[in-house]
């Protein structure tokens, strides 16, 4: 059953084409990672899935619930106000940089939007916001600020607040491309957890080992189209594309 569907999806930037006919399903408590060059259109696909830009042309689809589709002229088309804002809760978003709310603590952060959105009970959201805290390793910063925090501290209660809304997908904008590497870890252990937790994920990312180790499926993206998609063996050890085989050439060998 795919809990995502992405048809045919065309997005223009004034007169520079960003994505080209990109389709992509994505099946409940799969891992996807996307890779590619800088500029192929990989994080503006992740933004369009979620609504923060929107799409020329094209259906997406979240939870069985249609979001987007064309009209008759082929245009695309969104739904209200009301069934956007209900459909994006199903996606979790995190993003390079962390925007967290600086003047609230940890725990506030958590809270906010199950209070302010899902109008949880105090009580509620208190406790599911500390479990997700102890879930990500900061059982003992409920009362910090971010700037009291690391960076690799800060993604992670990132990753909390998504996880507070408790939605049914969670894509990942390059989430540790803001970390120095000794902190890229602990955020990659976090996410390596929700995988094995069956989280459905969609994961824009640089880390080719973490590709390699934990996505079902790689998808190669580059000048606005998916140009290769597979396995992670097949495309990171045995890619068939010449530009998947140059891409990985240039990342293997800057590491």
């Amino acid at each position: 059953m795919y809990i995502l569907q992405a048809t045919n999806i065309y997005k223009r930037f004034q007169h520079t084409d960003v994505l080209k006919d990109i389709s992509l399903n994505v099946e409940k408590g799969e891992v996807v990672a996307i890779i590619g060059p800088s500029g192929s259109g990989k994080s503006t696909f992740l933004r369009c899935l979620n609504r923060l830009e929107t799409i020329d042309r094209g259906q997406i689809e979240i939870g069985g619930e249609i979001m987007v589709s064309n009209n008759a002229d082929g245009k695309a088309v969104y739904r209200g106000e009301k069934d956007i804002a209900r459909i994006r809760r199903k996606m979790g978003m995190v993003f390079q940089n962390f925007n967290l709310f600086p003047h609230k603590s940890v725990l506030e952060n958590l809270m906010m939007a199950p209070l302010l959105v899902n109008k949880s009970d105090v009580n509620e959201a208190r406790d599911t916001a500390l479990a997700l805290l102890k879930k990500v390793g900061l059982a003992n910063n409920a009362d910090s600020y971010p700037f009291e925090l690391s960076g690799g501290m800060q993604q992670r209660v990132a990753i909390a607040r998504a996880l507070a809304m408790n939605p049914a997908i969670m894509c990942f904008d390059e989430p540790t491309s803001a970390l120095d590497p000794e902190l890229t870890g602990e955020v990659l252990k976090v996410m390596k957890d929700l995988a094995q937790e069956r989280m459905t994920m969609i994961v824009v990312t640089h880390e080719i080992g973490f590709a390699r180790e934990v996505a079902h499926r790689v998808i190669f993206m580059d000048d606005g189209l998916i140009v290769e998609q597979g396995t992670a063996s097949e495309v990171l050890l045995n890619p068939q594309q010449d530009r998947t085989k140059a891409f990985l050439g240039t990342v293997l060998m800057a590491r």
